[in-house]
């Protein structure tokens, strides 16, 4: 070991005896936030970031010990690049920092060295920031861990920032163990995936289906095969490789017939819309049951003539079980037998018949 990581290696230790103070009543009414942030969250190879740190506190903070995670296999950390601010005053603050590179991660300790200095409540200031190298493809998390916060419980933590009960600092922290709050991030180098509706693996398992072929006058496709009448949940069965996936239930407050499935952009924007469909319910009440039977017997009796199979809604996909574009005899059939129990049709088993029947 170099002679300077065995100073860096003491210094930490004393942070944290330091630290290990009283953990009094009082910490649950003391709240940290730490709010980790990048300059740049899509670069390529042999670029460089900088990662900022910033922390706001309701009370004195005390020494402070801060450790950042980042994917060792993506970026590297850049040497001597850590600045740290002067919590403590000016010329009254060590700012220490030493990088794991094979775990990829950097701790960064703040230390009063003079008694007396005052301490201060943070107004989320920066902390440090420090920079990374780009050096593979790939994501990377950058953050904190909540599970490293010292506690009464776990004493050893490696993230905490003490608490003074004033501005004059006696080099004994009133307490350890306050409630932190914690923002992270992360940062991708090379190209950055485009959201795409894709199945899940539960999803592909279970017979669910993605149709981007059928005309749908609310949205770009439909998704049929998740029984949620049954408890499943549709955002199970569906994924994407970037942005994120919104499930925004009908208006009857379900996720059934008529149930948007919005997929979003990593800035939160709708990019694509699909129409959710529960076979046999086309009433979008959650059920499928006998008033169903009635509203779909009326169309194939020519009772109801509003609507017909094949004008792109989801509540007249619903309604042809088998995809022949018809809502005829056997549909009524199809349904009347799951809302009596006398058949075990599953939605994955609809959903198939629905796609071969269309030519899908």
């Amino acid at each position: 070991m170099t002679k300077a990581k065995k100073v860096l290696s003491l210094v930490l230790a004393v942070v944290m005896v330091a630290a290990m103070f009283a953990f009094s009543a009082s910490a649950a009414t003391q709240n940290a936030t730490f709010t980790v942030s990048v300059d740049n969250a899509t670069v390529s190879q042999n670029d460089v970031i900088t990662v900022t740190v910033n922390l706001t506190t309701d009370y004195y903070a005390g020494p402070t010990n801060v450790p950042v995670y980042y994917n060792p296999a993506v970026f590297e950390f850049v040497a001597g690049s850590v600045t740290g601010a002067k919590i403590f005053g000016e010329g009254a603050t060590d700012v220490q920092s030493y990088n794991d590179a094979v775990t990829g991660c950097l701790k960064v300790a703040f230390i009063p060295n003079t008694a007396g200095t005052a301490a201060a409540k943070l107004l989320n200031g920066t902390l440090f920031t420090f920079q990374l190298k780009a050096i593979a493809d790939g994501t990377s998390d950058i953050g904190l861990k909540a599970e490293d916060q010292k506690t009464a419980t776990n004493i050893g933590g490696t993230l905490y920032c003490g608490a003074y009960t004033s501005s004059a600092i006696d080099n004994n922290p009133a307490t350890v163990g306050q409630t932190f709050a914690i923002t992270n991030t992360s940062a991708t180098v090379g190209a950055t995936a485009a959201p795409e509706l894709q199945l899940s693996e539960t999803g592909a398992a279970n017979g669910a289906v993605i149709d981007r072929v059928s005309t749908c006058n609310d949205g770009v496709g439909f998704v049929y095969g998740i029984a949620t009448h049954e408890g499943e949940m549709i955002s199970d069965y569906l994924t994407t490789p970037a942005g994120s996936i919104q499930v925004v239930a009908n208006d009857q407050g379900n996720e059934s017939t008529g149930t948007l499935i919005q997929l979003l952009d990593d800035g939160g924007n709708v990019v694509e819309t699909y129409i959710f469909v529960l076979f046999g319910d086309v009433n979008g009440d959650g059920a499928i049951d006998s008033t169903d039977v009635t509203d779909i017997e009326s169309v194939a009796m020519y009772l109801n003539t509003d609507n017909y199979a094949d004008d792109g809604t989801a509540w007249s996909i619903a309604a042809d079980t088998n995809g022949d574009s018809s809502i005829d005899s056997t549909d009524v059939t199809d349904v009347e037998g799951v809302a009596m129990y006398t058949v075990s049709t599953t939605q994955a088993e609809f959903a198939a018949a629905f796609v071969s029947g269309k030519g899908i």
